[in-house]
């Protein structure tokens, strides 16, 4: 007699950040299980988390991310924002589904993120004075080619992705226009990136406001990305050999 073979379960969580009602966590648990439930049978892990700011300079303070793992493709991530927790949360997760949905069938999700300008997360308009490092993260970049990095990219909902060169091993990093959403590359081959302290490069960032700023370590030469976060602080990517950190971990940001 034949054996069957059962689907594991699928390891959903939700987390709640901020002063939320409790209908509407219950909203985001309930609404979160019932997406796991149509994800397909590669999903392995999904996650949510919704966060609720009191932060009135905001027009969309209720902010969702999710994610999934699926089974053969690896992670895809979406992260938007809207005026309510319901409506963040219906967004998100219905764009998640769509997104695994594209990645199964074609291989990519393409520019699928264009059209969601409007509820990109929005920044803190915390004041200068208050502004810190908030997280520093020093990680083993990954080897990829420029079209592979620029998949990890829109795959994780990042604004950019920094990574190791498969053909030369150098720094290199994509990132999104923010206007177009167009995919650009960075290499220090063909754009050399300057050498800066890290409160020059916290200047440029104010000044220009970009959400990073790329730049060399005076140090060791190494590429670092200095980037806005939406608390209104800032966070710091920094490379390092494998023989430092003892494990391969993919560039990430928050």
């Amino acid at each position: 007699m034949p054996r069957l073979r059962h689907r594991p379960a699928l390891d959903v969580r939700v987390e709640i950040r901020g002063e939320l009602p409790r209908e509407d966590a219950e909203y985001a648990r309930a609404q979160t299980h019932d997406t796991a439930a149509v994800l397909g049978p590669d999903a392995r892990a999904l996650r949510l988390r919704l966060t609720r700011t009191r932060d009135r300079s905001l027009t969309r303070p209720a902010l969702a991310q999710a994610g999934v793992q699926l089974a053969a493709l690896g992670p895809v991530r979406v992260q938007l924002a809207t005026g309510t927790a319901r409506e963040a949360v219906d967004l998100v997760l219905g764009t998640l589904v769509g997104r695994a949905v594209r990645l199964r069938e074609q291989g990519d999700i393409g520019l699928a993120a264009v059209y969601e300008s409007a509820y990109r997360p929005q920044y803190a308009d915390r004041p200068l004075a208050e502004r810190r490092i908030a997280r520093r993260k020093t990680v083993v970049l990954a080897r990829r080619t420029p079209e592979q990095a620029a998949r990890d990219l829109l795959t994780l909902d990042r604004r950019f992705h920094l990574f190791a060169d498969a053909v030369t091993g150098r720094d290199s990093l994509v990132h999104r226009c923010p206007l177009s959403g167009a995919v650009e590359r960075w290499s220090p081959d063909t754009d050399p990136a300057p050498p800066l302290g890290l409160a020059e490069a916290a200047r440029r960032l104010w000044l220009t406001g970009r959400p990073f700023v790329c730049h060399t370590d005076s140090g060791d030469g190494r590429a670092r990305v200095l980037y806005r976060r939406y608390d209104g602080h800032y966070g710091l990517i920094t490379p390092v050999s494998e023989r430092r950190s003892g494990a391969g971990t993919p560039s990430a940001q928050d």
